[in-house]
């Protein structure tokens, strides 16, 4: 008698997102611990870059200063890391504005993730690299930073320290930027399954119905854009 192993179906599971964008380190930290224990499908992670401060210096900026223009007076600054470090509880997770000196760059980062997905599932670099800087206020806009954290995640820091030292990959990922906001995506994070968009911040029960809705639709060999109010996000301005 043979016997055939059930295989279970691919989703492709894509998130277009931003390293300093803490509702992307909230959001993603839920969607990959959904996802995880989710035993009936297999899931291709796929990780899209997307700046939110393009124009940025390579040294990055303050975090005061940021701040400042972004929110204006220190009254609005309070209420809003009181609010973002209190969702992020809530989310079973955690972020430290106390322990971040500045906003960087995050085109160095966002092209050693192209580099390291090229070479396999990236997934624990991008959660390395949101711990570096929302719980332990590193740089990960230092390539030296960047080196130590891919090492930690298996990634060879001397190839690392190479790749950043020129301009490699620094097109793909600004022409990935592009191609996003030509196709509306001005919000992150964005999560993207099977042709079903979904964007902001959301528990597992949401996350659940939109893998269950993706893969209905994707039995009946149509799939339909889904699309979920926003809950909580980073625009990009």
């Amino acid at each position: 008698m043979n016997m055939v192993a059930a295989t279970h179906p691919r989703v492709r599971v894509e998130i277009v997102f931003d390293f300093v964008c803490p509702w992307c380190a909230i959001g993603i930290d839920r969607l990959v611990s959904t996802l995880s224990r989710r035993n009936d499908v297999h899931i291709e992670w796929q990780w899209r870059s997307f700046l939110l401060n393009p124009t940025f210096p390579p040294e990055g900026m303050s975090l005061e200063s940021y701040l400042r223009i972004k929110q204006g007076d220190d009254t609005r600054i309070a209420r809003l890391l009181h609010l973002i470090e209190k969702q992020a509880r809530e989310f079973d997770t955690a972020i430290h504005f106390d322990r971040i000196c500045k906003v960087p760059a995050t085109l160095n980062a966002h092209r050693l993730l192209t580099w390291a997905s090229a070479r396999g599932d990236a997934t624990s670099l991008v959660l390395g690299l949101f711990e570096a800087f929302f719980r332990r206020g590193e740089d990960i806009g230092d390539p030296v930073v960047l080196a130590h954290t891919a090492e930690r995640h298996g990634f060879d820091p001397q190839l690392v320290l190479q790749l950043l030292a020129g301009q490699t990959l620094s097109g793909t990922v600004l022409s990935e930027q592009s191609l996003h906001q030509r196709n509306g995506i001005n919000g992150v994070p964005s999560i993207i399954i099977a042709g079903m968009a979904l964007t902001g911040v959301h528990d597992s029960p949401v996350i659940d119905r939109l893998l269950d809705v993706a893969l209905q639709a994707t039995y009946r060999n149509g799939i339909p854009q889904f699309s979920s109010t926003l809950r909580r996000g980073a625009d990009h301005s």
